[in-house]
């Protein structure tokens, strides 16, 4: 399972635990593309997809987004279209829509989400491709 946190201000950490929060868009505005939390969160998705050739994510958008107010925890589905590029072939796949959960938790002491990915993600080392 893989494992990353991003900084947010005490103004983010607001509006997330505010009752009714919009936390769809709250968490695109996080990870508008071009951000340093969008390249983190493509890093995240690349290791995940790397089975199926050298990857490269070029859209990421959520959707069935639960978010707990109270406790800081939620979960997600990260909706993404990704670049495959096989070196050894010289061919390139695009692969729209594909789909990645993550729970995620909120801490507000500290000013950071800390995301975590499937832990049914698969793991593979650069020794499986020989």
């Amino acid at each position: 399972m893989e494992s990353f946190a991003i900084k947010i201000s005490t103004e983010q950490v607001n509006k997330l635990i505010k009752p009714g929060a919009d936390v769809q868009t709250i968490l695109s505005l996080l990870f508008y593309p071009g951000t340093a939390n969008y390249r983190a969160l493509a890093y995240e998705l690349q290791r995940e997809f790397r089975q199926g050739g050298s990857p490269d994510v070029t859209r990421i958008a959520f959707d069935r987004i639960s978010f707990n107010q109270n406790t800081g925890a939620g979960k997600l589905r990260v909706i993404l279209d990704i670049r495959l590029t096989f070196g050894c072939e010289d061919s390139v796949t695009e692969k729209k829509d594909q789909t990645s959960e993550w729970t995620f938790t909120v801490d507000a002491a500290n000013l950071t989400i800390r995301f975590y990915s499937s832990p049914f993600a698969e793991s593979r080392s650069t020794a499986d491709e020989f």
